[in-house]
Formats: structure tokens, C-alpha cells, sequence
């Protein structure tokens, strides 16, 4: 018999790419991750992750195993629902689960939850944060409702909530701090480089350096935004952020035949009431000098 456990193991391992990281978040042990997959897999008479190639390669779904995750989520869903009704929570609340870009300011997102909190109360809004690429899994598994993060201006459903700049970030005592308010591409590579692993340096960005023969000296990949700003802040290493994500003791130049923008805004599943998003949209631009009022 399938145990509920072993579909939240499943779930868990494909949502935050490995064993490792689910057992971090489900506060259990790697084995007993592992061993219940495995139960779950006898009991399916089947793999569900293909486990051929480098031992070091990410987790891959079998075809079998993509169709049987996508029925799982929607099984501990139905499993969370029954359970609020026998714990006879309020039925007249709607619960949507929003997305958040995992590269936007703190504060922005505490305060456009307070916010929402008191223009709509009678719809309860979970957060999940993660980056681009996961958010877009996410919202294409019918996941997320909502999604606050990059936005393509085609893209139905979408509304675009501001701009910003990708702008070169250096220590106040930097050589080209409080010098010049413009740095050419060119310049990017006379110092170290601390590379963002969330940088919004897409293959636009890439292509730009490439063919200005622009190579990065690069000294360190980071996760960390944190860790990334401090080295920036201890030493003349250099890197690249959006204009609104860099801490205030940083200085910001623009970089001239760079030139990469990133465009956020809501993106929303067909369903999703647009009352809701209208009272978000506002939440949003309330709380944040970035948007336009």
C-alpha cells in the first residue's frame, strides 16, 4: 500500500532537487529519504528517476515517473484540503499560494503581505521563494496561482509591475566609487568578479561581453546575495545586481554597452480571481518606491 509519507518524499525531492535538500526541509534523515523512495518504487513495480549516467548528475524523472509526480501533488493537495474541513477551518477563505522571485528585496515582500493582509482578508496568501527557473515549474504544475517575479511582456495572464537596471556594484572606497556615475563593459574586467548565481546576466548580457571580448576575472560563484555583497564590501571585487536588491552602504554604476534590465510583474494562473490580483497589484505598488505610483 502507498503511504501518503513516501508521495510528500517524492514530491519534496523533485521540488528542491535532491535528496539532500529535501531532507533538509522535511527535518529528516537522507536514508530515510531514500529508503522511502525505494519502498516506493517496489510498491510501484517501477523506477521513478532515472539513475543512469554520472553518479554526480541531478535527479531525473522517468517518463512513468513525471506522470505519477503530477498525480502525487494533486493526491497530498486533496489530503491538506480534507484535512482543514475535518479541522473545521473556515471554508469561506480562499487560499492561493504566491510565487516570489527569490532575488527581490526582503522588504518589499514582508510589506506587500501586510498589506494584502488588510485589503483582502478574506483570502489567505502562502509564499513561496525561489528562483526564476523553479517558480516557472512550479507555476507550470499548477503549484503556484500566482507569480511574482520576471515577466515577458507576450506573456497572457501578466502584469507588469516595474524596471530596473543591472547596474556594476562596488564598496564606497572602490577606484571607480564616486568617480564616474557611467563604466564602460570593458571596464567589468579590470577587477575580481563576484559572480551572483540568480545574476540576471542572461544570454543577452553574455552575448554582449562576448563580443566586446569582455572576459570576467572571475574569483568566486556564490547562492549567497549576502555573501556576495560582502566581498564586494571588503575588498575592490566587483560583481553585478539588480538596482533595487543592492544594500544601501554599496555604491551602483551604470555600465555602458551593457545595458540589461529586468521586467517584474504578476503572471497568474486563468482561474485566479482578478479581484485578487487588482488588490496584490496595489499591495505591491503601496509598499514599493520602485513601481510607478
Amino acid at each position: 500500500m502507498i503511504k501518503t509519507q513516501h508521495l510528500r518524499f517524492l514530491v519534496s525531492v523533485v521540488d528542491y532537487g535532491s535528496a539532500i535538500n529535501a531532507a533538509e526541509r522535511l527535518h529528516i534523515s537522507q536514508p530515510s529519504i531514500s529508503a522511502g523512495l525505494k519502498a516506493l518504487e517496489d510498491e510501484l513495480g517501477g523506477a521513478l528517476f532515472d539513475r543512469s549516467g554520472p553518479a554526480n548528475r541531478p535527479l531525473r524523472l522517468t517518463p512513468k515517473g513525471q506522470g505519477f509526480y503530477r498525480r502525487a501533488v494533486e493526491i497530498l493537495g486533496q489530503c491538506e484540503l480534507a484535512q482543514a474541513e475535518f479541522l473545521g477551518h473556515s471554508t469561506h477563505e480562499a487560499k492561493l499560494v504566491l510565487g516570489v522571485l527569490d532575488t527581490l528585496p526582503q522588504d518589499i515582500i514582508v510589506n506587500l503581505l501586510s498589506a494584502f493582509q488588510l485589503n483582502d482578508s478574506n483570502t489567505r496568501l502562502d509564499l513561496w521563494e525561489g528562483s526564476n527557473s523553479r517558480l516557472e515549474s512550479w507555476f507550470s504544475q499548477k503549484r503556484l496561482d500566482i507569480v511574482l517575479s520576471n515577466v515577458g511582456s507576450l506573456t497572457p495572464n501578466t502584469q507588469l509591475l516595474w524596471r530596473e537596471p543591472l547596474v556594476a556594484v562596488v564598496a564606497p572606497d572602490h577606484p571607480y566609487a564616486g568617480t564616474t556615475n557611467v563604466i564602460s563593459i570593458r571596464d567589468l574586467s579590470e577587477f575580481p568578479f563576484i559572480y551572483r548565481s540568480s545574476c540576471e546576466l542572461d544570454s543577452l548580457g553574455r552575448a554582449r561581453l562576448k563580443a566586446e571580448g569582455v572576459k570576467l576575472d572571475l574569483q568566486m560563484r556564490t547562492e549567497s546575495e549576502n555573501l556576495a555583497f560582502e566581498l564586494v564590501r571588503k575588498s575592490h571585487n566587483i560583481t553585478l545586481a539588480p538596482q533595487s536588491l543592492v544594500p544601501p552602504d554599496l555604491s551602483t554604476i551604470n555600465v555602458s554597452g551593457l545595458e540589461i534590465e529586468r521586467s517584474i510583474g504578476l503572471k497568474w494562473q486563468e482561474d485566479t480571481p482578478l479581484q485578487v490580483i487588482s488588490a496584490l497589484s496595489a499591495a505591491i505598488k503601496q509598499n514599493n518606491s520602485i513601481c510607478p505610483a
